[in-house]
């Protein structure tokens, strides 16, 4: 019996425009494999580094799928079903999509798969393969070992590691609470040190944690930490400003090899943050505590959407001068995205604000709905200036020589954005002129 797994590439026609600096891995199909029986012959795809073979003799064809390269998904799927083959679609578009999704599937795997992958291999097996399978909130001490051996060129990809998984918080823009729930389940402190002890040399030099929030438990945050402090190694993940607040946490984060964080700011206006609930975020505190991160050594990679009914025109410039008095050493900006099973996505389809019917648009970087003060051509627009201003290479210089003392290894990636906004963030930018 043989499985492909496969990672979509939203861009597949525009491959030219993918950045190949570094790769990112397809950790949900690592982990797949690593809990396919031994007598299954598995093979990983990443479409955005390796061509699809659709004539390849195989028995299951499973796919992730993600909203904004569902598209691609689809057509994947519809190829190998007019070939024969056993198509499964899982992940979070199926999983809020279940209607559309059917219609290019024979089976839907609902939210996360570790608990039911198995039986599903089993009944296929059988013949007995159902057209739906879901088991919430799988238990993560029984996460294996990513199969990273199956990923060609695996020391081209970044290094993903998972010790937790939801998020206490309930953004209305997000989906992780729906998918994952709002209770932070932590695979064993052991199984994460181990994991980590059985990655190479290369793979260790710096890991992300790829957590929904790493301080969403913070017992467990606070047992990893201690764990991860005698192994010496650098690491970084996402933590939200409200669990931020507590300095010891910082400081033992701090000590056990933490270098970076990716911080969730938003937006700077307070009202902006009220309406998709996140109020814990005080715009008042964004500057104490970056100052507090740099002091240990942390560097801080600030996020930040456009597209809120608050926000007017004057928001791009206003937040790129706003990062740089916060002396923030990276910033990504994104437009407010109504992604299907989250809070602002069930409101805006109620009120007919949702005018994009491709999902291809649904990542962040195109406008999907009508925004009250801003037209949907202007947002896009500033979503560019934004980009293009913050990472302007007088800009860049100033941070390189900022964050030369804090955090070196955050010159590449300063380096690496004004090259890519230089190229363009998208290759499709041109649609308002067609």
């Amino acid at each position: 019996m043989k499985i492909k797994l496969i990672y979509p590439d939203r861009y597949a026609k525009f491959r030219k425009f993918q950045f190949t600096f570094y790769r990112t891995p397809p950790l949900n199909l690592l982990t797949l494999a690593g809990l396919t029986p031994k007598d299954v012959d598995i093979e990983i795809i990443d479409e955005r580094y390796k061509k699809i073979d659709f004539d390849d003799d195989v028995d299951i064809v499973a796919i992730t799928v993600l909203t904004t390269n569902a598209v691609r998904a689809y057509e994947i799927a519809d190829e190998f079903r007019r070939r024969g083959k056993h198509v499964v679609l899982g992940g979070v578009h199926p999983t809020f999509m279940y209607d559309e999704a059917k219609e290019h599937a024979d089976t839907i795997v609902f939210g996360e798969a570790e608990n039911i992958w198995g039986k599903l291999i089993n009944d296929f097996k059988k013949g007995k393969i159902k057209k739906t399978y879901y088991d919430p909130n799988p238990d993560l001490s029984k996460v294996p070992l990513p199969r990273w051996d199956l990923l060609p060129n695996r020391n081209r990809y970044v290094t993903f590691i998972q010790s937790s998984r939801g998020c206490p918080n309930n953004c209305s823009f997000c989906s992780v609470t729906k998918f994952s729930g709002r209770m932070v389940r932590t695979r064993p402190i052991k199984d994460i040190i181990r994991e980590i002890k059985s990655l190479g040399p290369r793979m260790k030099k710096f890991i992300i944690f790829v957590d929904d929030n790493i301080l969403g438990n913070m017992k467990h945050a606070l047992k990893l930490f201690k764990a991860l402090t005698p192994l010496k190694i650098k690491w970084g993940s996402e933590a939200s400003i409200n669990l931020l607040r507590n300095l010891d946490m910082v400081k033992t984060a701090a000590k056990s090899g933490c270098r970076a964080l990716f911080i969730g700011f938003e937006s700077i206006s307070e009202k902006a943050l009220e309406q998709v609930n996140k109020a814990f975020n005080r715009v008042k505190e964004y500057k104490k505590l970056v100052d507090t991160l740099h002091k240990h050594k942390i560097a801080v990679i600030a996020s930040l959407m456009f597209g809120f009914d608050t926000d007017d025109k004057n928001v791009f410039k206003e937040t790129v001068n706003f990062l740089d008095d916060m002396k923030v050493d990276a910033a990504i900006f994104s437009i407010l995205t109504p992604l299907p099973g989250t809070e602002i996505y069930n409101q805006y389809k109620k009120q007919g604000r949702i005018f994009e019917k491709d999902w291809s648009k649904f990542d962040a970087l195109h406008t999907t709905f009508y925004q009250k003060n801003i037209s949907p051509k202007e947002l896009e627009q500033g979503l560019d200036t934004a980009f293009r201003e913050f990472y302007k290479p007088a800009r860049v210089l100033k941070r390189i020589i900022r964050v030369a003392r804090i955090a070196p290894f955050m010159i590449p990636v300063n380096l690496g954005f004004m090259l890519g906004v230089r190229k363009g963030l998208v290759p499709d930018r041109n649609r308002w002129e067609n």
